[in-house]
């Protein structure tokens, strides 16, 4: 008998050392791999899209040799692949990939680690299934604000609404506008609920007393912490995309969703930032000025974040 014992204590510390030779199982270094668990996922890029497909079946190959070797089963029934391409693109290629006399299935969207990633990057389909949560939230703090207090409805919020808005916000976050009002409408309706306002009545003070970010607010929020945290501000600067007056110069790009990259994103909000805050090198610190900025305020749009900041 070989392989791991499903549900036992060391299961997931043997499987982490079967795996271990994975990663390096390319000598040419032809694709990025991200290993989670016993979720393994590769990303292969080039400018030639039969260069990709022919490189990814062969790469493929020798994964199911390696666990072969290890004596290991690959779930060909969880073994599928995404094509991306931009939406403008309108003859997306439609590789076929196989593993020795199975073919790969592709799909259009995909569930990797609570995201819904889609063949576009467009979110949408992450923001359908975000949605659906939130209404259950809305439903709950309907039922629950006739016997709780103003303290254990705000809970009821931030558990059921705010964490699943704020889950991987630095990602999906950069989807349209279309997508991003409609988790806005919901988040005043929660404050609807929770004050017992009349639907025709404005909401926005309200978003700074309860302490609740918008969802723009959120987006701007974790992505430029990731660009402090991870110290994009520093190594933008070592490679002059400042110049002497510390304004972020923009780096080149030639389409439209390259902007939705987080690094790009970040820093972009940051320059706009007060200079108390962007000078702010403790990162505790550093969230606190910045969320209580936002709370001040509260953002329907990016574009009034750019008009209240930008002098």
């Amino acid at each position: 008998m070989y392989g791991v014992p499903q549900g036992s204590i060391l299961g997931p510390l043997l499987f982490v050392c079967y795996l271990t030779g994975l990663p390096s199982i390319s000598e040419e270094n032809s694709f990025d791999m991200v290993l989670y668990a016993d979720d393994a996922n590769l990303v292969f890029s080039g400018k030639n899209p039969h260069e990709i497909e022919y490189r990814a079946g062969l790469e493929m190959l020798k994964i199911k040799q390696f666990l072969n070797s290890a004596h290991l089963l690959l779930n060909t029934n969880k073994t599928n692949f995404i094509s991306f391409h931009t939406k403008q693109n309108r003859n997306p290629l439609n590789p076929i990939i196989t593993i020795e006399d199975y073919s790969v299935e592709q799909l259009t969207d995909t569930k990797f680690l609570g995201l819904i990633i889609d063949c576009n990057l467009s979110w949408d389909e992450h923001v359908k299934f975000l949605t659906k949560k939130l209404s259950s939230g809305l439903y709950a703090l309907r039922r629950m604000k006739h016997y709780c207090n103003l303290t254990t409805l705000k809970t009821i919020y931030f558990s059921l609404l705010q964490s699943h808005i704020s889950y991987g916000i630095a990602i999906y976050g950069g989807t349209t506008k279309k997508n991003l009002d409609y988790i806005l409408k919901l988040q005043k309706k929660a404050i609807r609920i929770i004050l017992n306002l009349s639907n025709n009545e404005s909401v926005k003070k309200y978003f700074k007393e309860l302490k609740f970010l918008t969802v723009y607010d959120l987006y701007i929020l974790e992505t430029v912490k990731y660009c402090k945290h991870n110290h994009v501000l520093n190594s933008q600067s070592q490679t002059h995309t400042y110049n002497t007056r510390n304004h972020f110069i923009s780096e080149r790009h030639n389409i439209e969703l390259y902007k939705k990259k987080t690094t790009f994103a970040g820093l972009r909000f940051l320059q706009c930032l007060p200079q108390d805050i962007r000078i702010e090198h403790n990162l505790s610190q550093f969230t606190s000025k910045l969320k209580s900025f936002l709370l001040n305020i509260s953002c329907y749009s990016f574009e009034e974040f750019y008009e209240l900041t930008v002098s």
